[in-house]
């Protein structure tokens, strides 16, 4: 069960119900001796089945003619057993082969959502792609499961059934050929209604996903305005829109084998009418007879089991379309085609996640460095740099030096493109003009793991996942590593709250970290990106969410670090930007001023103006 290191989206080469088939080819020849292992067992299952009637005949025109026919009986019940045996092996064959496809498949549409980009993610809703994770794969697997199961065995059976009847007899087998045109007339017409229903109900049901995800992840909002009544009858006409959808295809869906069984009745009466006639003038035996019922029999659950096969087919098809959008949404944000490894770089592969940590400055003293592998300096650049976004220019001709080890405060106010500047370094955006320099190289010519390994990052809202403190402390570590969680937890001013909990370290957070207050929250996820002691460490407004005092105390503890790595500070308060070593000040995607703390105030400007109005406001506090 192994899946690809690198994704390769399947290529659709058929619009028809079955193209997915050929798209999925590499993935079916990865378990190419199950399949065809099994298909031979689906073949000799057919095979000894349709024996059956030809036993049958021989055994009633053995007993009309008086002779021994317990040799016949014996031979049918020997079919019986083989043909069950060949069956189960033909299902468990291909049945779980389908399983160890989706796991695969699974695998590597998880691997391209993870490579996709904040540009996907912004303008895609995760409850459409949770549906494609769980149903549309569900319906893809089902269709290289029992529907290639069925759908083969079906196949067999009307080729071993048919090509019996011919041999029993011609004429009555020419009579039933008027009958199968009507059939896949009929099948064709609904396969395309049953296409089209399932997309509107699959579509309907995303956008139950989503909102019970949004109401799921947002409860305590929505409790906290009382909305729970109006989100449930939301969801309750959303939960309507659906159960409309799905009973609309269900009405095409469901009387499909009904009409299939109508046909095949149809059929029965044309063998009955003329095959009785042929036996009263003795044109055929009564064995001959029942051996033709009996294969109009077999033949007749392939032809009522082939609307449920279609539709099992037509279902995964539609889901694959659904995926195969998903497959090939391109990552705008990528490894270039020959990334550059600077010199000395050993290479390691973007699939090991556990490559052994860079040596850093922020090591604490006496511990032993770690991998002697290259890391890429701190100096940062900009050069020109402009970023536009919704046909809008939200940075513009910004050009700034960051000397390795050194602090650059930044702040401005409200939309000023703080954030979206500090998103340029680890490429989480990537500018419309001008150049990002890291250590000296573009970081469009970096691979992204070697680039972002060298980059802590706390963002404005932090996220934390449903784990223990250690395991969100240590994230983007190989294995947890307690020592280094308490050391980042301490400088983060955030060990003594954690010891605080009964279990310490190994308490389990709630979704999202719902069980720490919004300042544990921040100052956990400080802790997470200080623990990777990278060169470069990117605060965003990181300590919003605690008081100027506790904020102090962190400030005070990190000032031991700050300086031993390239540090970006962007903050509003400007208690929090005098630890910087300069500051700039940006104002409608522009650097309107720069300079130390003490040079901004004396300039009277815009940083001036922000700390005259904090200052009264804490005199006021």
């Amino acid at each position: 069960m192994q899946s690809n290191p690198q994704v390769q989206p399947p290529i659709r080469t058929d619009q028809s119900v079955f193209g997915p088939l050929l798209a999925l080819m590499p993935y079916l020849r990865r378990y190419g001796p199950q399949y065809l292992w099994g298909m031979l067992a689906g073949i000799a299952s057919v095979g000894v089945a349709a024996l059956s009637p030809y036993f049958l005949r021989h055994a009633i025109d053995a007993i009309r003619a008086g002779e021994a026919y317990l040799v016949w009986v014996w031979a049918i019940v020997g079919a019986a057993v083989a043909s069950a045996i060949f069956s189960w092996a033909n299902r468990q064959l291909l049945v779980v082969a389908s399983r160890y496809i989706e796991h695969d498949l699974r695998m590597d549409l998880f691997q391209k959502a993870l490579s996709l980009d904040g540009y996907f993610y912004s303008k895609n809703r995760i409850g459409d792609l949770m549906n494609k994770f769980t149903t549309d794969l569900g319906a893809v697997r089902e269709m290289l499961g029992g529907g290639i199961n069925m759908g083969s065995r079906l196949l067999m059976f009307v080729v071993f059934a048919v090509a019996s009847m011919y041999l029993v007899s011609v004429p009555l087998a020419l009579a039933l050929s008027v009958v199968f045109p009507v059939i896949f007339a009929v099948m064709y017409y609904v396969l395309r209604l049953i296409d089209q229903r399932y997309r509107e109900s699959q579509e309907s049901f995303d956008r139950i996903s989503t909102r019970a995800q949004e109401n799921f992840s947002g409860i305590r909002v929505v409790k906290g305005f009382a909305l729970e009544e109006r989100e449930l009858r939301a969801f309750q006409a959303l939960n309507k829109d659906y159960i409309a959808k799905s009973l609309a295809l269900t009405r095409v869906d469901g009387p499909v084998r009904a009409l299939m069984g109508l046909l095949m009745g149809f059929a029965a009466l044309i063998v009955l009418w003329m095959g009785g006639g042929m036996v009263i003038r003795g044109e055929m035996t009564a064995g001959q007879f029942v051996q033709f019922n009996a294969y109009l029999m077999m033949l007749g659950w392939p032809i009522v089991g082939l609307g449920w096969t279609l539709t099992i087919f037509q279902r995964g098809s539609t889901s694959y379309k659904r995926l195969e959008e998903f497959w090939h949404e391109p990552a705008r944000i990528a490894d270039p085609p020959k990334a550059l490894l600077p010199q000395g770089e050993r290479a390691q592969s973007d699939a090991n996640p556990h490559a052994p940590l860079p040596p850093s400055p922020l090591l604490p003293q006496g511990e032993k460095g770690v991998a002697d592998n290259f890391v890429l300096r701190g100096e940062v650049k900009f050069e020109e740099v402009s970023l536009e976004l919704g046909g809008r220019k939200v940075l513009e001709g910004i050009t700034l030096t960051i000397p390795e080890g050194t602090t650059l405060g930044i702040t401005g106010r409200t939309g000023s493109g703080k954030t979206l500047l500090v998103s340029l370094i680890p490429r989480l955006l990537d500018p419309t003009e001008g150049r990002v320099r890291v250590g000296g190289y573009d970081v469009k010519g970096l691979p992204l793991a070697t680039l972002r390994r060298a980059i802590g990052m706390v963002p404005q809202e932090p996220f934390l996942f449903s784990d223990t403190l250690a395991e969100n402390i240590c994230f983007g570590l190989p294995e947890v590593d307690l020592e280094r969680a308490e050391w980042a937890a301490k400088l983060a001013g955030v060990h003594d709250d954690i010891m605080s909990f009964p279990k310490g370290y190994q308490t389990s957070l709630g979704e999202r970290g719902v069980t720490l207050s919004g300042g544990q929250r921040q100052r956990t996820a400080l802790a997470r990106a200080l623990a990777l002691r990278p060169p470069i460490l990117i605060l965003d407004d990181a300590m919003s969410a605690v008081d100027t005092e506790t904020e102090s105390r962190i400030l005070s503890g990190l000032n031991s670090v700050l300086g031993q790595q390239t540090t970006l500070l962007i903050g509003h308060r400007t208690s929090t930007l005098q630890y910087a070593d300069w500051i700039v000040v940006l104002d409608h995607g522009k650097i309107a001023e720069e300079g130390t703390h003490e040079m901004l105030l004396a300039t009277g400007g815009i940083y001036a103006e922000l700390d005259r109005i904090q200052r009264l406001q804490a005199e006021v506090d």
